[in-house]
């Protein structure tokens, strides 16, 4: 049903109402009989008369919309009170005539006998409401363009607030992405003179990386199984600095897979597991990947055995900028703990919106 449609049925329900309203209190006041035979049938074309002066008040005020006041729109408001003291009168004349009309002989006789007094009465008891009654419909009017007015701006508002956001976080995605490249490229200038083989392998992973980089675009949110295929392709690199000094184990059930992401979730918070949980270990260090969901949430973990969270840790780029992303996208409905573990090592736990990608 299109807006125009609306409009009409809700104008004319309105004065439908109002007409059984009004013959009710006739037939309760003063009748007492004829309510569907003549009650019903008066009000509903009094209602009529008064519903297409109305669409002249509405017409008047698209044609001239009242606002404040002062010395610029006075023109307009002299306009519809000129425009309501007419309209009132004519429509109270019609009115009148459908009264006469509906009358009993004997009344419609006594009318014809003296016309001009007749209406002069009748003028005088109802003008003041039919008066009052158009400006209703103009009030109802300014009151509904207001409102209109208000959600548009808020709509826009919002749009607005939501364009900034997604501007905000692809940003801060960019920010990240030089990071790792960054780290990464230190990595290999430590191995490139010692290990060229190793070094030449890292090379690889990292145009694998970059090319993943590429073909995620701008997304904001992808899927669960694209960041985890991201994650482990830069866990390739690290497994080839570390050697046997890294283990990663993985805890991620099939049915999270399709859940959607922040694109550059987890890198930045594995890579900071590694730079301050992992690399100044002289054992062997474990990090684990752990996902699960109920019907509300997405669960997301990243658990080392390393020294734990310090002061660096929460102050490094990746954290801070994953803090921000987070808060950007899912306002006040996530969270983001990092957490030091009774016995040793650390564990950094996401909390997002459960949300699939559709099909």
């Amino acid at each position: 049903m299109n807006s125009r449609l609306r409009f009409w049925l809700f104008y004319w329900g309105i004065w439908a109402l109002f007409s059984v309203y009004m013959a009710t209190m006739d037939f309760m006041r003063h009748a007492k009989e004829h309510f569907f035979d003549v009650l019903i049938p008066m009000n509903l074309l009094q209602n009529l008369i008064w519903g297409c002066a109305g669409l002249v008040v509405l017409a008047m005020a698209r044609r001239w919309p009242l606002a404040r006041l002062n010395w610029t729109n006075c023109r307009n408001w002299v306009i519809h009170l000129t425009g309501s003291v007419v309209i009132s009168m004519v429509s109270l004349w019609f009115v009148w005539l459908l009264v006469i009309v509906f009358s009993p002989p004997e009344m419609q006789q006594k009318v014809l006998a003296d016309p001009l007094s007749n209406y002069y009465g009748f003028f005088s008891m109802y003008f003041h409401i039919n008066l009052l009654l158009m400006w209703a419909v103009l009030g109802a009017y300014h009151g509904a363009r207001i409102l209109g007015l208000s959600r548009k701006q808020e709509l826009e508002a919002a749009q607005l607030q939501s364009r900034l956001a997604i501007a905000q976080n692809r940003a801060l995605q960019m920010q990240l992405q030089p990071h790792f490249l960054f780290n990464t490229l230190n990595s290999i200038a430590a191995l490139i003179h010692s290990d060229q083989e190793a070094a030449d392998k890292m090379l690889t992973r990292l145009a694998d990386l970059l090319r993943m980089t590429l073909d995620s675009g701008s997304a904001n949110e992808i899927s669960l199984r694209q960041e985890m295929a991201f994650t482990d392709t830069y866990l390739s690199i690290e497994a080839i600095r570390f050697q046997d000094r890294l283990t990663i184990q993985r805890d991620v059930p099939f049915d999270c897979m399709d859940a959607l992401v922040p694109a550059f979730l987890l890198q930045p918070l594995v890579e900071n597991a590694v730079k301050h949980g992992v690399a100044n270990l002289a054992r062997s260090a474990t990090i684990t990947i752990r996902a699960h969901h109920d019907d509300e949430w997405l669960i997301l973990d990243v658990i080392d055995n390393g020294c734990g969270i310090n002061g660096n840790s929460k102050r490094g780029i990746g954290t801070r900028n994953t803090a921000t992303r987070l808060q950007l996208m899912y306002q006040n409905r996530h969270a983001f703990d990092m957490t030091n573990l009774p016995g040793g090592g650390a564990q950094v736990t996401v909390r997002i919106p459960w949300r699939t990608q559709p099909g």
